[in-house]
């Protein structure tokens, strides 16, 4: 008996052995795998350079290549700023009767201004335009409710300017 036990510890201990290796042998495997199993890292599209483009107030400067120093001096333009309304389509002196025919309140405006011609026209900003044409209006408004004021009478809404109005010229009678 003792024969066949011997044989079966030397087993043993080569089954052990194996299994050993196997454990050990297991980690490789998959660390080989590992490795295998990586995906090829997926190409990125190329960047595409993107070209600078220069400071809007940077000019480019000219090219050389076979051109004469003749042309290089006369043949440079600066830009024009801004775009510019074209040919007039009217004289400067046309007077402004003819050209607002139709419209009856452009034509009470100028007369009123005192303008007679394009060329006149033309000097004036629309704002200042407005203030003339509006600045006789609101004195004559302002007129209006002070007269009213010192007759102890206002307009619509307007009470409290008129008892504002008759305070400050009591203060001025006394």
């Amino acid at each position: 008996m003792a024969k066949k036990k011997a044989p079966a510890k030397a087993k043993k201990a080569a089954t052990v052995k194996k299994k050993a290796a196997k454990k050990k042998a297991a980690p490789r495997k998959a660390a080989a795998k590992k490795n295998n199993v990586k995906k090829p890292a997926a190409k990125k599209p190329a960047a595409r350079k993107v070209q600078k483009k220069p400071p809007k107030g940077a000019t480019k400067p000219a090219k050389k290549k076979g051109v004469r120093r003749a042309t290089m001096t006369t043949g440079i333009r600066t830009k024009k700023a801004g775009k510019k309304m074209g040919r007039s389509r009217i004289p400067t002196d046309a007077p402004l009767a003819v050209v607002f025919q139709n419209d009856l309140d452009a034509q009470e405006a100028f007369a009123f201004l005192g303008i007679h011609t394009i060329r006149e026209l033309e000097e004036f900003p629309p704002d200042e335009l407005v203030m003339r044409l509006t600045s006789p209006a609101k004195q004559t408004v302002g007129r209006i409710r002070k007269i009213l004021a010192m007759n102890n009478r206002c307009l619509s809404d307007d009470e409290a300017f008129a008892l504002e109005f008759q305070e400050r010229l009591a203060l001025k009678l006394r």
